[in-house]
């Protein structure tokens, strides 16, 4: 109850300087709308401490292609991948006024999360129609596999394929005609380099919980979350012995990378095996850890979209599936694609070193299926993303 009283307080009080401020520089950006300066100008934002996502490749290949185009990324200077950003002039401070007037006055909204590119998220929502008028585009950042609810005001959903289409407007019926089948623009850099490493490496990636997210934050919060049958499942996996034999006598390294949410727990995990790593946020690239790993190893992640596409192979550990799609997301009724489920982990193990004997490649019917899913492999979606965007104002 407490926690929940003091999640109301900040929402509250962090809701009432969004709108103070949204509020000011509206006024301030009145006369800024009459000029050319900010005509037709695209705002892209990840998450505010990142970009290297659709986002990003988006962004690089306006610059690259179409360096007309008024075109600002919304990224901290805190950011591990600010040093590699092209055009530093063009990076604007995430919650700055700046990003809010460039907010107000832009033209494109593009983000891989809902309203990702507004200072406030989905709070812009009431603000809007005080505003430039905009199209607002989801570049998603990952394949939607289950029922979730989108938020409205957005013009147009990127999918990568006709499936994932109909499962967005199945939960979604509002945006019929608004989802667009394109490819995903960070799947133009994604190519299989595993055969070239030293090492095999597999890489395992579960996704978070809704329900443990905030365990972090209790005074007892190590001891809570090693009670959890995430930890309990999880770090059993880590310190398999037969995994750990496995991966020594063929080689091969493994980094347990969990989801982001799920990363303020990690000192709870270890591993005996010196092979065997606990890799933090902000250490890694995704991508060029998909790129890299032989082998996935995840739960519900949609990663694994991203690791068929270069067409390898995934293992699913699926130890809670009641209670993920009674707690989490509703799940669209239809089976996790290409790749084996396991309930619990001696058969997960067993397919893990099955997969290593076969040197690690990817099952000929997922392998089929994968090449049936995909609409586009021709590296030509940030174009086709472009093309559509501009679009919109036709339509």
């Amino acid at each position: 109850m407490r926690q929940k009283i003091k999640r109301l307080f900040f929402y509250s009080s962090w809701l009432f300087r969004f709108s103070i401020a949204t509020l000011f520089c509206l006024l301030i950006s009145i006369p800024l709308r009459f000029t050319n300066k900010y005509k037709n100008l695209w705002l892209i934002e990840e998450r505010p401490d990142e970009a290297r996502d659709n986002g990003y490749w988006l962004y690089k290949w306006i610059l690259e292609n179409k360096p007309n185009e008024k075109i600002r990324y919304v990224l901290s200077k805190k950011s591990p991948d600010y040093d590699k950003m092209p055009h530093k002039e063009l990076i604007i401070e995430p919650s700055s006024l700046k990003h809010y007037i460039l907010y107000i006055l832009s033209s494109y909204s593009v983000s891989t999360h809902m309203h990702g590119a507004c200072p406030g998220k989905a709070f812009c929502i009431p603000f809007l129609p005080f505003m430039r008028r905009k199209k607002s585009v989801f570049l998603q950042h990952g394949v939607t596999k289950n029922l979730i609810n989108i938020r409205g005001g957005l013009d147009a959903i990127i999918a990568v394929s006709e499936e994932e289409k109909k499962i967005l407007i199945a939960a979604n019926p509002r945006y019929e005609g608004k989802v667009f089948v394109t490819g995903f623009c960070r799947y133009d850099q994604l190519e299989d380099l595993s055969k070239k490493q030293d090492k095999k490496i597999i890489l395992v990636m579960p996704t978070f919980r809704k329900w443990l997210r905030d365990i972090g934050r209790l005074r007892d919060a190590d001891n809570v979350f090693k009670k959890t049958q995430y930890y309990k499942e999880w770090n059993s996996f880590l310190n398999d012995k037969r995994i750990s034999e496995a991966i020594d006598a063929h080689d091969a390294e493994i980094l347990f990378f969990p989801h982001k949410e799920m990363q303020k727990m990690m000192g709870d995990f270890s591993a005996k095996n010196k092979h065997i790593h606990i890799g933090k946020a902000g250490e890694y690239d995704v991508q060029s850890l998909l790129r890299n790993a032989s082998v996935l190893i995840t739960d519900y992640s949609s990663v694994l979209f991203d690791f068929v596409y270069m067409n390898k192979p995934v293992v699913m550990f699926q130890f809670d599936q009641v209670e993920f799609s009674s707690k989490h997301y509703r799940s669209s009724g239809k089976p996790y694609p290409f790749g084996d489920i396991f309930l619990d982990k001696e058969s997960l193990v067993d397919e893990v070193i099955a997969t290593i004997e076969r040197n690690y490649s990817i099952k000929e019917q997922y392998k089929k299926d994968a090449e049936n899913f995909y609409k586009y492999r021709d590296k030509r979606n940030c174009e086709r993303v472009y093309k559509l965007i501009k679009g919109l104002n036709d339509k």
